[in-house]
């Protein structure tokens, strides 16, 4: 029998149909900002910080409406802050009025988490964090999207999970530009191990002073069944589909910390996330000697020892222009959505691509008997 080799306008199509990755739409499902952003947040009225033993009093809503620390300035920011006007000298055991915020609604898989923020609290003895919590934790898991403490000049992303097996796979790091330093995302709590998988970013202006004299940024988080990537985007390298109702992660630069599923699954690793963003003071991070005395050694012996004077709280505040969530409704069905791993997997199929179309044009001279 007698083969005639493929046309070039069919190899062409299929040289196309393997190198192109559809991007996956995203659906506005969240859009706080103004005044309607502490509405689609709960206060967590614990007062007391017990998981993480701060020297705080989480407010509930109304002390914290009274004492102005959560409010909306002149400029339509969200402006979330501790306590910097009570001064309490010679008290001990004084626990700075701080606040902490649980979203009414939960973030599900297929989801794209947007913060765009012109200040992030910091100084010493001062711990932001915004990050996402499942509802058991840690078995539903934990995502860290914004965390450091102190005087830190650059941001630290984390996963924290109850499975034993999830862990940042070591692929992951030729596809995100920040510095992996814990690859072990597990919770131990008979150990008293909840370091998780840490990823720094190597951007100066990410955190602290830096990132409020640069008018802050953006930061982004996509967690979909191919892993968990994380962004930080500063002022003047903000896509420009961020803007728009359908942003297309896949489009974005390399990510700062990339989680890629076949080190931890992002299905059963993780539930349903509550959004979680507060400020603590000292506790088990901020506090902890080593962690204190990196950045803090000369302005104080300890860290508790500055929590009763206000004025050390100045910078110790949120400054938000919004939080948005997108989400597919569904778990992803790409290949690949987040912007490292497409760069990844969009690479090695072009190249495997251009080899087999080389070949075949070159059989299209002739016939196979």
């Amino acid at each position: 029998m007698v083969m005639t080799t493929p046309s070039l306008a069919l190899i062409l199509q299929f040289l196309i149909h393997l190198t192109t990755t559809s991007a996956q739409t995203y659906t506005l499902s969240q859009n706080l900002s103004g005044s309607n952003f502490l509405s689609g947040f709960k206060y967590n009225e614990s007062l007391i910080d017990y998981n993480n033993f701060g020297n705080v009093h989480f407010l509930s809503q109304s002390d914290a409406v009274s004492n102005n620390l959560t409010y909306v300035d002149t400029n339509g920011h969200v402006i979330i802050k501790v306590d910097n006007t009570t001064d309490a000298n010679g008290d001990t055991t004084f626990g700075r009025n701080s606040v902490y915020l649980e979203s009414n609604n939960a973030m599900t898989i297929g989801s794209l988490l947007v913060l765009d923020a012109v200040h992030i609290p910091y100084g010493c003895s001062v711990w932001p964090s915004l990050f996402t919590q499942g509802q058991d934790w840690p078995t539903n898991g934990e995502i860290d999207l914004v965390e450091n403490v102190n005087l830190a000049t650059t941001n630290q992303y984390s996963l924290h999970a109850g499975s034993s097996s999830c862990v940042q796979s070591s692929s992951a790091t030729s596809n995100q530009t920040g510095t992996t330093t814990s690859t072990n995302c597990t919770v131990v709590p008979s150990e008293d191990e909840n370091t998780g998988c840490v990823v720094e970013d190597n951007q100066s202006n990410s955190f602290g002073a830096g990132f409020a004299e640069n008018n802050g940024g953006v930061y982004a988080v996509l967690w979909d069944d191919s892993g968990i990537a994380m962004w930080f985007f500063n002022r003047s390298s903000i896509p420009s589909d961020l803007s728009s109702a359908e942003p297309d992660p896949s489009s974005w630069s390399t990510a700062s910390a990339w989680y890629p599923a076949s080190g931890c699954s992002p299905t059963s690793a993780f539930g349903a996330q509550t959004i979680t963003l507060y400020i603590d003071i000292c506790g088990a991070f901020a506090g902890d000697t080593t962690v204190f005395d990196e950045t803090c050694s000369s302005v104080a012996s300890n860290c508790t020892s500055l929590v009763q004077t206000a004025s050390n709280y100045d910078n110790a505040y949120w400054e938000i222009n919004y939080l948005r969530v997108f989400t597919t409704g569904s778990s992803s069905t790409n290949s690949s959505s987040s912007g490292s791993s497409n760069n990844a997997y969009a690479a090695s199929v072009f190249s495997s691509s251009l080899f087999l179309v080389v070949a075949m044009i070159s059989l299209m001279s002739f016939t196979i008997l």
